[in-house]
């Protein structure tokens, strides 16, 4: 005879806070007297020494179905004229053209995955998160998982208000905190760009010359610095006075909206953690060994 589940399992779940799977994972973990952790033996090291401890594995996950993924015309969105047109993002506005919902689906995918790892740490009594990995699978069709999954640990001082969360090593972590400075939090940045395949396009496209496409270039720059403005903005919102990129994505297709008539969309997304300074020192320690002379006369002379 199998075990019975605890009763919150039995119970069905409303989609609200975390699901009856994590809530069990947690409450045995809080009860178990061995804390996981994803951590190597250098970052456990590294973050021992400013003070930190590992108190579980924690994660965040959410499947999300993304319905409307269509983006409305590159010809018409840009205000084509005669052989030119011009590149518009997702955070230019332009909400009937199904960027901004599109990237909107995002945020909120990656947004209550980190919540819900934030959760499982509150739960743990842990001050931050470490070494958070960031994944986003297909699940056939439009369905996508995404997810966070780190390290919880806990300092010797007073609790925190909030734990912070950063994709940072705990190795790295340590240096900063050396160098006087803390992480608050995790910032994505994310923004899709869209543009008409004009004449001028098409041309550069059928040449047999080595050229630039600058329609294409001027895609992926929209993009990208659009993306860089949502990044900085999200990076202020954890208080950040400072933000470390961690990564920098890029893809781009291309789509038919009708017979004869193409666009490119480039979406591009930027991670890393934004950070306050507590003090101010000279520098990270950066080396973890002292430079010796390997000149056997030098040292002799020594």
């Amino acid at each position: 005879m199998g075990t019975v589940p605890p009763r919150d399992e039995q119970q069905p779940w409303d989609g609200v806070g975390l699901p009856p799977a994590a809530r069990s994972r947690i409450a045995r973990a809080a009860d178990s007297h061995v804390a996981g952790s994803l951590l190597s033996v250098p970052e456990a090291a590294a973050l021992a020494a400013v003070g930190f401890t590992p108190v579980g594995e924690v994660m965040g996950c959410m499947v999300e179905h993304i319905g409307w993924r269509g983006v409305g015309c590159g010809y018409g969105m840009g205000y084509g004229t005669g052989y030119g047109s011009r590149t518009v993002t997702s955070g230019s506005g332009s909400r009937w053209a199904g960027l901004a919902p599109l990237m909107d689906a995002y945020y909120r995918g990656w947004d209550t995955a980190l919540s819900r790892l934030l959760q499982e740490a509150v739960a743990l009594g842990a001050d931050g998160v470490v070494g958070i990995r960031l994944s986003q699978e297909h699940l056939g069709g439009d369905n996508r998982e995404f997810l966070a999954l780190g390290t919880a640990v806990r300092g010797a001082g007073p609790r925190a208000t909030t734990p912070f969360t950063t994709d940072l090593s705990g190795t790295d972590t340590s240096k900063l905190l050396h160098a006087g400075w803390v992480p608050t939090g995790i910032a994505i940045g994310i923004s899709a760009a869209v543009r008409h395949d004009d004449y001028s396009t098409y041309q550069q496209r059928q040449t047999w010359s080595n050229t630039q496409i600058d329609g294409y270039t001027d895609l992926v720059n929209a993009a990208r610095h659009d993306a860089r403005t949502q990044f900085e903005r999200r990076a202020r919102a954890h208080g950040g006075e400072a933000v470390l990129v961690s990564g920098m994505r890029l893809k781009i297709w291309e789509q038919e909206p009708s017979d004869g008539h193409t666009d490119h969309v480039a979406q591009a997304t930027i991670i890393g953690t934004a950070a306050t300074s507590f003090r101010r020192t000279a520098s990270a320690p950066t080396n973890s060994l002292t430079i010796l002379p390997l000149d056997r006369t030098k040292e002799t002379r020594r």
